[in-house]
């Protein structure tokens, strides 16, 4: 049996706001074996930063232990652990000091850490001139690449651009085939967490509301984010770009004919369907709606934009749905995260990312009893082979 590194029993977290007092997180109990990789999801201020926060020793508990077995790397904000009067060269160095690694170890890893961060020319210059997605890109790197026995991620999705996105995932995917490494994996990504994780957390009003395999706390997470028709509420969510003169406020799935559905069978037609509000003074009929899905290792698969096909949308009422219609669901059973945006009279209105997902499930689409593998990619498509002799 792989040891227990990681061991929580009633750990909790208190501010005060003003005159009261509020848990972040309380009363969460459970253990972490050596090499696991362990998903923490749950909604915007749910407590998962605030518990990796704690964990990391950044902040002291209110009630409640933790012990830790190993040391411990963190990427939990944009520039955790850095000071910002010295080179990035110096954090790199400062950090591996912290972590006890000896100045040989260091020196053997900081070229890796400087080439992954694509910081390069600049890893002389002080922190604090760089920018943020820069402080983001070395942050990620030196966690990743520091000896550590732990390494405690928060949103790695959050970091950089797109590019350095998938980058930041496929490292993650390496480090993740360690035995030895032990990895806690915050991301609103079900795609991502269904990929990288063995087991899971779902954090719900400070507490710990579902632990266990990563079938089913997404589930169990799924059905929190469902509305009372099956869908996602996205009327709250946050982080949200764009005017705000239009909204989306929910996202639901129904078949070609109109039945609401959970998942979508591979291969089937579907209506995914965004209810919206609108603040809009007068009507507009420049208006563009683009919807991307995004696969496990964070690559967009495929997106599908308004404007490319001609479709001609108005809007002249405070609320309504746009409807996508996809006369062949191509993807394989999965997890697979939504990237949704609107556009009015070219001025972005809103934008959501990472916040909502949709489920592809199984069905024999090809009639065989069988789907390929996922090594494959997530692509689902037609095809068929023969075989033709030559004299």
């Amino acid at each position: 049996m792989r040891d227990t590194v990681i061991s929580v029993r009633g750990l909790g977290k208190r501010y005060q706001l003003g005159n009261k007092p509020y848990w972040a997180i309380r009363e969460i109990s459970f253990d972490v074996r050596r090499g696991d990789v362990l998903g923490i999801v749950g909604r915007n201020g749910a407590g998962k930063t605030t518990m990796l926060r704690v964990l990391s020793r950044i902040t002291d508990p209110t009630e409640g232990e933790a012990r830790i077995r190993g040391r411990i790397g963190t990427l939990l904000e944009t520039g955790t652990g850095f000071h910002p009067e010295l080179t990035g060269r110096e954090n790199i160095l400062l950090n591996g000091t912290i972590l006890g690694m000896r100045p040989k170890e260091i020196q053997a890893k900081l070229q890796d850490i400087v080439d992954f961060s694509g910081v390069g020319k600049f890893i002389d210059a002080r922190v604090k001139t760089y920018s943020s997605g820069m402080r983001s890109r070395l942050t990620f790197a030196v966690a990743a690449h520091l000896d550590t026995e732990i390494l405690m991620v928060d949103e790695v999705l959050a970091v950089g651009d797109i590019a350095f996105q998938e980058k930041c995932l496929k490292k993650m995917d390496q480090l993740t085939q360690s035995e030895e490494r032990t990895i806690l994996f915050v991301s609103h990504s079900m795609g991502a967490i269904q990929s990288l994780c063995n087991r899971a957390l779902l954090i719900e009003n400070s507490y710990l509301h579902t632990e266990g395999d990563t079938g089913t706390v997404i589930k169990a997470y799924t059905q929190l984010l469902q509305g009372p028709d099956g869908g996602a509420d996205l009327s709250q969510s946050q982080g949200r770009r764009g005017s705000g003169v239009v909204r989306f406020t929910g996202l639901h799935l129904e078949t070609l004919d109109g039945k609401v559905i959970e998942a979508i069978p591979a291969g089937t037609g579907v209506r995914v369907i965004f209810d919206y509000e609108s603040k809009l003074d007068t009507f507009s009929d420049d208006v563009v709606l683009s919807l991307v899905l995004v696969g496990s290792k964070g690559h967009r698969l495929f997106g599908m934009r308004s404007d490319i096909i001609r479709s001609e949308l108005r809007l002249d009422r405070p609320r309504g749905r746009f409807i996508c219609t996809i006369p062949k669901m191509p993807l394989l059973p999965g997890n697979y995260d939504v990237v949704a945006s609107c556009l009015i009279d070219r001025d972005l209105a809103d934008k959501i990312v990472g916040v909502c997902h949709i489920a592809v499930s199984d069905n024999d689409y090809y009639g065989t009893g069988r789907l390929q593998n996922g090594n494959f990619g997530d692509v689902l498509v037609d095809y068929a082979w023969a075989c033709e002799g030559q004299d």
